[in-house]
């Protein structure tokens, strides 16, 4: 029987020590391999073993950070009522104390979330004679298309505002092109100066959130463009269908309208709606907050 097991030891022991060999083998050939592998080769290699595992990770935290943003948007609750809490005073200031800084301010986030691309596309629908209102600092000069644009009228009624657009309207970074065009100071919701049914195309770009009568403007708007063929080409933000984003924007809408003069939490197909135009043409971007519309005065 001791015979037996010491054979059976005997047999453990080479066995474990045949093992201890083949692995101490295994890595003096990986470390000749490594120490012969060009660094490049190596480097493509380690990348390609921990690409996936590094896209595993990220996109599990993506999962969990956009869990918890929905979460504390749906545990906010919406707001008991349509109150706007900053007045139009300080919404103007707003805008005049961003107007000399304000394309830097917006340049990037407008690049990388693609509204730089809707403003072009947007702009370049244009025809005819044209009435851009809320033309801000006149991000929407150098897509207008020349040949396709009689006129262009270009009004804001920040003075900050139009002394920007109108250095920038015939630069050649950022101007237009188009041969009559000029920039004035001008109040949307009463645009005096501006015949009924006497523009083909009116652009409005991220002015709703910040008339103090949005209706009233766009009422404005359905007046001066042609029953006949005129259009309101709009790109907005506002409200989103999903009640927790809806909540978020409703929570800092004060502070944002403090910070920018603009109120990004109204219902903008509502706005559309009651002031009497008809929606042609819609899209929705950035889960529903970004809109750009085609619409014309509503018929009978």
């Amino acid at each position: 029987m001791r015979v037996v097991v010491a054979r059976i030891a005997r047999r453990a022991r080479s066995l474990a020590r045949h093992r201890a060999s083949r692995v101490v083998a295994r890595r003096c050939a990986s470390s000749r391999v490594v120490a012969s592998t060009p660094r490049g080769a190596l480097a493509s290699h380690v990348v390609a073993r921990m690409f996936p595992r590094l896209v595993a990770s990220a996109f599990a935290t993506g999962v969990a950070c956009a869990g918890v943003v929905v979460g504390y948007g749906a545990a906010l609750g919406g707001r008991a009522c349509d109150c706007e809490r900053v007045d139009a005073r300080a919404r103007d200031a707003a805008y005049d104390r961003e107007a000399k800084t304000f394309d830097d301010a917006v340049r990037s986030s407008e690049y990388w979330s693609g509204i730089e691309n809707m403003r072009a596309s947007l702009a370049y629908g244009a025809r005819g004679d044209v009435l851009e209102v809320a033309c801000g600092t006149g991000r929407n000069f150098s897509y207008y298309d020349p040949k396709k644009v009689r006129t262009l009228l270009a009004m804001d009624a920040c003075d900050g505002m139009v002394e920007e657009a109108r250095a920038k309207l015939r630069t050649r970074d950022g101007g237009t092109t188009v041969r009559e065009a000029m920039v004035t100071r001008g109040d949307s919701h009463r645009m005096r100066n501006v015949k009924t049914g006497s523009v083909d195309t009116v652009v409005d770009t991220f002015g709703l959130c910040s008339y103090e009568d949005a209706v009233g403007a766009l009422r404005e708007m359905k007046r001066v463009v042609k029953r006949d063929g005129g259009r309101v080409l709009l790109l907005e933000h506002g409200r989103s269908e999903y009640g927790w984003l809806s909540n978020i924007l409703d929570h800092f809408a004060d502070a944002h309208a403090r910070r920018w003069g603009c109120y990004w939490n109204r219902d903008i197909l509502k706005l559309i709606e009651d002031a009497g135009l008809e929606i042609v043409e819609k899209s929705t971007h950035h889960l529903g907050t970004t809109f750009v519309i085609e619409a014309t005065p509503r018929k009978g």
